[in-house]
């Protein structure tokens, strides 16, 4: 339990360093699970997307009999990475190398020169290395352990507080890749800071009762909700106006706006028009990629929604890179955090410097 006052416990190094940068890799990211895919992204056999958890580089395929599977994404003979970004196979995993082939089943059925270069080799021992896949709410998640703990625990608190948002219900209407010049943290403090609401996005969100903000952590995890101010009308809740609003909604839900955080870096918001996930993912010491995943009713307009998002994580991004440009400087340093709206940023640092066993 945090008591005084809020303040920053990671060092200046964490949103520079190379060695940090690495560190992260291996200890935070390198034994978690991470979202991957929309399960309609792989509907049908043979479909495939590839991701990097950590160091380790993954692939889920869907097998002949709907199945998911997802293994490393390294060939088991000289090493070399197998797939690359999404598609469909035609019924084998070929490496580009040597040509060994596995099916989807991940097994090793093709080993050219077999008899005469591998006489002893036997193929039931060198399948590709499984990994974990587990779905939740229409969104695949894949981790580098076979044996994995139950993704359960990496969402911990955030099926309770989707209010009457049902997700998996929803349809991925559209996705984006969007860079930022900043580390990956700094977008994530940014998406828990309760503080730059009024200002960063006044325009944005002045419709909105920041002062009655409502969020909690729930173990590494963090939820919140804000609703309209009192004497704003029900018409100013639509964040991206003309768009198909997500039905059957409770009035919270028409009214408000949801945020949470999956530890360490997935991040969700939400409205009554949409459903989002965005992942700062970790490129370089500065510099990250914030893929993002928008759910929302079938017959909306994807444009408007993805037009909406980029304006919210443009801003967003601004202030992040304003940051980062200023880490360089020896007369930085991060001053007094506002008591109530930065105290998520501390334990943030916290659940950062626990995972990365004390840094």
């Amino acid at each position: 339990m945090l008591v005084g006052s809020p303040r920053a416990l990671l060092p200046v190094d964490a949103y520079r360093s190379d060695e940090w940068f690495a560190a992260e890799q291996e200890r935070l990211f390198g034994d978690r699970w991470v979202l991957v895919a929309s399960e309609d992204e792989l509907a049908g056999p043979g479909d495939y997307v590839t991701a990097m958890a950590g160091p380790s580089p993954l692939v889920v395929i869907r097998g002949h009999e709907g199945e998911l599977r997802c293994f490393h994404n390294i060939c088991r003979h000289r090493g070399a990475v197998l797939l690359s970004g999404s598609g469909t196979l035609s019924g084998t995993v070929n490496c580009f190398y040597h040509q060994w082939r596995y099916l989807l089943d991940g097994s090793l059925a093709v080993v050219p020169q077999r008899k005469e270069q591998f006489p002893d080799l036997d193929l039931s021992q060198w399948g590709l290395r499984p990994a974990s896949v587990a779905t939740w709410q229409g969104m695949v998640f894949a981790h580098p352990d076979p044996a994995a703990p139950a993704l359960a625990g990496a969402i911990e608190g955030i099926p309770e507080n989707l209010g009457s948002h049902r997700p998996g219900r929803l349809r991925q209407v559209t996705t984006a890749q969007i860079e930022a010049g900043c580390n990956w943290k700094l977008f994530v403090e940014n998406h828990i800071d309760v503080y730059h609401l009024w200002y960063l996005h006044a325009d944005s969100l002045g419709d909105y009762d920041h002062h009655h903000f409502e969020h909690r952590f729930v173990g590494s995890n963090w939820v919140s909700y804000e609703a309209l101010k009192p004497n704003r009308e029900l018409a100013n809740a639509a964040l991206i106006k003309g768009t198909t609003p997500i039905r059957d909604l409770e009035v919270a839900d028409q009214v408000g706006l949801r945020a949470q955080l999956i530890f360490p870096n997935l991040m969700i918001a939400t409205s009554s028009e949409f459903w989002a996930t965005y992942v700062a993912r970790p490129v370089a010491p500065d510099r990250s990629v914030i893929d993002v995943r928008i759910r929302a009713e079938p017959e909306a307009d994807s444009d408007a929604l993805l037009a909406a998002m980029r304006s919210f994580i443009t801003e967003d991004i601004r202030a992040c890179e304003a940051v980062q440009e200023a880490t360089g400087s020896p007369a930085f340093a991060i001053g007094p955090l506002a008591h109530d709206h930065e105290r998520p940023i501390t334990v943030f640092h916290q659940n950062i410097l626990v995972a990365m066993g004390g840094a």
